[in-house]
C-alpha cells in the first residue's frame, strides 16, 4: 500500500444550480419537473406563436439564399453551403414542430435528411433540393398546417416523385 491509498477521500456535494433552474429538487427523485414551471414555459412558448410566421419566413429566405449561393459556388465551397442548408432545414423542422405545423415539419425533416446523402455533383440531386424548397414556400404562402389534407398529400407526392425519379 502506498501513502495515497491510506488517505481518506473527501466528497463534496455541490448544489446543482441547473437542476434548481429547471425546477428539480436538489436531491431526491430524478426527472421530476415542477408542473407549475412546465405550465409557465408552455404559456411563454404559446405567446411567441404570433412571431412564428415572420420567423419561418426569415429562415426560408436564408435557406433559399443558401441554395442559390450553393449553385453559384465552386466545388470548394459547396460543402459549406450544404451544411447551411442542412441547418436551416433543421431550424424549420424544429420551429414548425413547436407550433404543430406538421406539413412544414415534414418537409424540413425530409430536406435535412436528404442533405446527409446529397451528391453535390449530381444535377438530379439539385432537382430534389429545389423541389423541397418550392413545396416549403407553397406550404408557407398557403398557410398549410396539417400533413394529412388533400393539398398536403399533393405536395408530399411532388417531393416523393422527385426523390424517386432523381435519386
Amino acid at each position: 500500500m502506498n501513502k495515497r491509498d491510506k488517505e481518506e477521500v473527501e466528497i463534496y456535494h455541490r448544489i446543482n444550480k441547473l437542476r434548481l433552474k429547471a425546477g428539480l429538487p436538489v436531491r431526491g427523485p430524478n426527472g421530476i419537473i415542477d408542473p407549475k414551471k412546465i405550465k409557465k414555459a408552455q404559456i411563454r412558448i404559446d405567446s411567441k406563436e404570433d412571431e412564428y410566421t415572420d420567423e419561418v419566413k426569415d429562415v426560408l429566405e436564408k435557406l433559399t439564399q443558401s441554395w442559390k449561393a450553393f449553385q453559384d459556388a465552386g466545388a470548394s465551397e459547396a460543402k459549406n453551403w450544404i451544411d447551411k442548408i442542412y441547418n436551416y432545414s433543421n431550424n424549420i423542422k424544429d420551429l414548425t414542430s413547436m407550433y404543430k405545423h406538421d406539413l412544414m415539419t415534414h418537409f424540413g425533416l425530409s430536406l435535412r435528411e436528404f442533405c446527409e446523402d446529397i451528391d453535390i455533383d449530381r444535377e438530379e440531386h439539385h432537382v430534389i433540393v429545389q423541389a423541397h424548397i418550392d413545396v416549403m414556400w407553397i406550404t408557407y404562402e398557403q398557410q398549410l398546417r396539417s400533413d394529412s389534407s388533400e393539398k398536403a398529400e399533393e405536395l408530399k407526392e411532388v417531393v416523393a416523385i422527385a426523390i424517386e425519379k432523381y435519386s
